[in-house]
């Protein structure tokens, strides 16, 4: 036998064990796996109907009948409000300058000669347009 005749059955045999052995051996089927059938969908209930809330109501077009700013009220105390801006504690607040009142507060809302107006820092209530607080801001 030549060496090439050797290669080429050294080669071949492992191929031809495996031929054989899938030959001789029994053969298996591979299992079918059996799906369940899909149940019916359930049916939709429609959801019961509930009414949404009412929006809030605007606020008033006219504040006339609106609560005033009390000085004990909560905010009030925290920023340091007065229904007098001539009471104002200037010792205990920094940014106090003279002559600033809620009517010359660029946060204050009310019209010129009003003895109250609205100010987004007290929501719902009227602020005196001679009271102050903290948060004065000069009138641009």
């Amino acid at each position: 036998m030549s060496v090439s005749t050797r290669r080429r059955f050294i080669e071949i045999v492992p191929f031809a064990g495996l031929a054989f052995v899938a030959a001789c051996s029994p053969k298996v089927e591979a299992p079918v796996a059996v799906l369940p059938t899909p149940a019916a969908p359930e049916p939709v209930m429609p959801s019961p109907v509930v009414p949404s809330p009412a929006p809030p109501e605007p606020m008033p077009a006219t504040t006339a009948g609106m609560p005033m700013v009390g000085e004990k009220d909560a905010q009030a105390v925290a920023l340091n409000y007065v229904d007098d801006a001539a009471r104002a504690n200037t010792t205990k607040v920094a940014n106090h300058v003279a002559g600033s009142q809620c009517n010359n507060c660029a946060l204050y809302s009310g019209k010129a000669g009003d003895a109250a107006g609205m100010c987004p820092l007290f929501p719902g209530k009227h602020v005196a347009a001679k009271g102050w607080c903290s948060s004065w801001v000069k009138k641009a």
